[in-house]
Order: C-alpha cells, then structure tokens, then sequence
C-alpha cells in the first residue's frame, strides 16, 4: 500500500463519547477500504505534562504539600489511556496493519 493513516488521542476522561470516536470510525473505514498500515499515538504524556496535577501530594523533598505544583499524576493518565484504547481498539481496525503505542 502506497499509504498508511496516522492519528492519535489525547485521553482527559476514562470513556470516550461519539464526538471522539467519529474519526476513529472513519480511520478505520479508510483502512478497511485501501488496505493500509495505521499508527495511533496515544498521547498521555502531553496531557500529564501540561494538565497533570499534585493535587496537594508531598513535594519529595521533605517540604510538606505543594498544592499549586502540577505533573505528579501520571498513574492517572496512564489508565485513561487504557480506558481510552480499549474504546479505540473497540472500532474494529485490521489488526495486523494496526500499531497503537503510547
């Protein structure tokens, strides 16, 4: 195939609604139709770097809470990436011309 797709996701809840789930529909259609590899990237990493928050958590330092720092949650973008792949797998791509990574 002269062509592969490529998109991707940036999880901020654990479930996606149609809005999202309307161009991975339309992905996986393209795919099915020109036979071709697709890449999806899930992006937890800029949305922990920029939305991530410590929510008040130990600075490690010894200093005590710190509730105006931002980042410490990485665990939790970790699972709505999870959430959010099952979703996304869930939309019946070609599974073997099908690299989803994080």
């Amino acid at each position: 195939c002269p062509i592969y797709l490529y998109t991707g996701r940036g999880p901020s809840s654990a479930a996606m609604h149609l809005g999202h789930l309307v161009p991975f529909l339309f992905t996986a259609w393209l795919q099915k139709a020109f036979q071709c590899p697709l890449v999806i990237q899930m992006t937890d990493d800029e949305k922990f770097i920029f939305k991530g928050e410590y929510a008040g958590e130990r600075a490690g330092d010894g200093t005590g809470a710190e509730p105006n720092r931002t980042g410490d949650d990485l665990d939790r973008f970790a699972n709505l990436t999870t959430e959010n792949a099952k979703d996304i797998v869930a939309c019946e791509f070609l599974e073997d011309k099908t690299f989803l990574f994080s």
